[in-house]
């Protein structure tokens, strides 16, 4: 404590004790602080350099699977077309039907062009007449006299706004038939489904006919075939119930709108399942096209995606192998009907055999 109380009753101007210096700790203060300043301005400007490097790595890589999407859509639409082309030129000349489908493939071919003259050529025309006057506006930037009399600001303005007018009034004409055209293949969606339903039910439920009509010459047995038949099928038809109610389930847990499931699965299936941060680059995408969607609601609807995904392709294979089973057991059916016919006519010839020999035996007796 003695030496606790020594400063004060020496005082503060005891020589032990030097007067503070405030200036020049307030000087050392703003050094620290000023180097501290371009320390955190050089961390931001990194920060910065480096998710902008990270995004356009991103665009670029992003750019390759789209260039790469688009040459694989491009080559199947111009074989598909080829395809239809040699089709009809090959069957027009049989029925009429044909026919009328050329001449309306070339009456659509006609009404694109003419589309694409009106609506799309004049917005390039624009974009290439814009790209003239921004170069003219930095070749005379320095030039103000020049650059009134070269750029007319307002008649580009009023270009602009009439090629927007002109888009509008064609987007407006469109929509109706685009969403016409939409509900009219969504009711031929339905039509084919409900087709495709009874198809399947038909493969499973139906007794063939190869089998109603087998040549078998015992009744119980070919009753035998079409019961194991039967068997068999309902078998595989149970699994096919369940996975339907699997199905069925993951449809609805899904909460999604129909347009933005469409974005989830388009997205997805334009990059490969080989190529490398596939998920990442992915779901990079999707966050900016669903924006209203968090990164946990695109993790949790891909996850239900997958299970529906893997659940569509167990459906897919269970109607193969039941495809493949019943082939093999029509084909069993068949042999084993083959067999008893044999086994059939054999006997007979034997009880021909026997007979005729009784009938020696008879005529021999009697002789005697």
């Amino acid at each position: 404590l003695e030496n606790l109380v020594i400063p004060m009753r020496n005082g503060l101007w005891n020589q032990k004790y030097k007067p503070v210096d405030y200036k020049h700790l307030y000087e050392l203060a703003a050094v620290e602080k000023m180097a501290s300043a371009k320390i955190q301005l050089k961390i931001k400007k990194t920060e910065q350099a480096s998710k902008i490097n990270k995004e356009q790595m991103l665009l670029k890589q992003h750019r390759q699977v789209w260039w790469q999407e688009h040459k694989r859509l491009s080559e199947n639409r111009q074989k598909a077309e080829a395809e239809i082309k040699t089709f009809l030129d090959e069957e027009s000349h049989k029925d009429n039907f044909f026919m009328d489908m050329k001449d309306l493939e070339h009456k659509l071919s006609k009404e694109r062009d003419t589309y694409q003259r009106n609506t799309i050529a004049p917005v390039w025309q624009l974009k290439e007449n814009l790209k003239l006057r921004l170069s003219e506006m930095h070749r005379y930037l320095s030039q103000e006299s020049c650059l009134k009399s070269k750029t007319e600001p307002v008649e580009m303005l009023q270009q602009i706004t009439f090629v927007k007018k002109q888009q509008k009034a064609a987007l407006e004409f469109l929509i109706p038939e685009s969403l016409a055209l939409e509900r009219e293949l969504e009711d031929y969606k339905t039509e084919a489904l409900a087709q495709s339903f009874d198809e399947i039910n038909g493969l499973f439920l139906d007794v063939p006919p190869v089998l109603l009509s087998l040549e078998c010459p015992y009744p119980d047995l070919k009753t035998l075939v079409i019961d194991e038949y039967r068997q068999l099928a309902s078998g595989y038809w149970a699994k096919l119930q369940e996975i339907d109610r699997q199905l069925e389930v993951v449809r609805r847990n899904i909460d999604w709108k129909e347009e933005d499931q469409w974005v989830f699965h388009a997205v997805i299936n334009q990059y490969p399942s080989d190529l490398q941060r596939r998920r990442a680059l992915y779901l990079d995408v999707l966050q900016r096209y669903l924006p209203h969607k968090s990164r946990r609601d695109l993790v949790a609807h891909e996850k239900a995606w997958d299970r529906y995904h893997s659940v569509r392709s167990q459906r897919r294979a269970l109607i193969f192998d039941w495809a493949q089973a019943r082939k093999a057991f029509l084909l069993q059916a068949a042999a084993t009907a083959a067999e008893a016919s044999a086994a059939h006519e054999a006997g007979a010839g034997l009880a021909r055999a026997r007979q005729r020999q009784q009938e020696i035996c008879a005529e021999l007796k009697a002789k005697v």
